[in-house]
């Protein structure tokens, strides 16, 4: 019987990573089914993909967004010929949290594996993929900052962000965007969300932290574009103000409250845009670092990426 691999980052969140405790809180037939393989840098999944297709998928990966990240781009670069199962095991989980996959790995391997296919859409920054989300400006600074760290964990994180917090500046932005025409809110319930939300702001011509979003979470249970939709063929935009001392005991908290509402956050959705900054600036991709540029070009293909998902994935 040929197993599937469990691929694991060993150097993934704040600490070591041993597959032992994960295997010991499956049942033996899951146990039996998998093949726990150590994975890192220069992230050569090819060898593994077959092995899953073979196995009949999922690809089970167990790392963090970046490790994610990379699984997803290999995954496309084979054709997706079976789907991602995303195993949280990062600082952050942006993805999987979005995803409402259990945070718990062994619970979370077996809700993928009794769970379903989710054909979500596919972004590109410059034409190159990414599944949560990328973006410039603090989140950016944030994003470089952090892979530099000799450790990993939400309190280097957090010391990270304060820090930035102090001197980072908002980037002046130029725009060539087509958005989606807004569509009349049918049910009640729509209506009463759609009065909740207010009217969409126009595209903004500064950011002190700009997020394009496929799934609504950075991670940690920070909600930087509750919008965000894998499945509606729309990219989000996301603006975060620089907040101030107040805010901090105000409106950062609401950020972190999946129906949270804040004048610090701003989003609306795009199709497609070119985007022009005055000066060159960093970006990331899932939290990986980017190369610096002054002009972007945002895609999406709708549904052309294959996820696992649990019973919990809203779409």
């Amino acid at each position: 019987m040929i197993r599937l691999p469990l691929l694991y980052n060993p150097r993934s969140g704040s600490g070591s990573k041993s597959v032992e405790p994960l295997l010991a809180r499956l049942p033996k037939e899951i146990r039996d089914r998998l093949e726990p393989l150590p994975l890192g840098p220069p992230w050569e999944f090819k060898p593994f993909i077959e092995q899953a297709v073979r196995a009949g998928g999922p690809l089970l990966v167990w790392g963090g967004d970046g490790t994610l990240h990379h699984a997803g781009r290999a995954l496309i670069e084979a054709g997706c010929p079976v789907p991602l199962a995303a195993i949280p095991g990062g600082s952050g989980n942006g993805l999987t949290r979005g995803l409402r996959t259990p945070l718990e790995p062994a619970g979370a391997v077996m809700n993928l594996l009794a769970g379903r296919e989710l054909r979500m859409d596919l972004p590109r920054l410059d034409g190159v993929p990414f599944l949560n989300l990328c973006g410039t400006g603090f989140e950016a600074a944030v994003a470089h900052g952090f892979d530099a760290l000799p450790g990993r964990g939400f309190t280097r994180y957090a010391q990270l962000c304060l820090g930035l917090w102090r001197k980072h500046q908002p980037l002046n932005l130029g725009w060539d965007a087509a958005q989606p025409e807004a569509e009349p809110p049918v049910t009640a319930q729509a209506k009463w969300k759609a009065a909740w939300r207010g009217p969409e702001p126009p595209l903004p011509e500064s950011a002190w932290s700009l997020t394009l979003a496929n799934l609504p979470q950075f991670g940690s249970g920070f909600w930087i574009a509750p919008g965000a939709d894998p499945t509606d063929g729309v990219l989000q935009w996301a603006t975060l103000a620089r907040p101030g001392p107040l805010d901090l005991l105000t409106g950062v908290p609401q950020l972190f409250r999946e129906g949270g509402r804040t004048a610090l956050r701003q989003e609306g959705r795009l199709l497609r845009a070119r985007l022009f900054l005055r000066e060159s600036a960093p970006w990331h991709l899932d939290g990986e670092p980017a190369p610096p540029r002054d002009r972007a070009e945002l895609t999406l293909e709708p549904k052309a990426f294959s996820m696992q998902v649990t019973a919990a994935c809203p779409w």
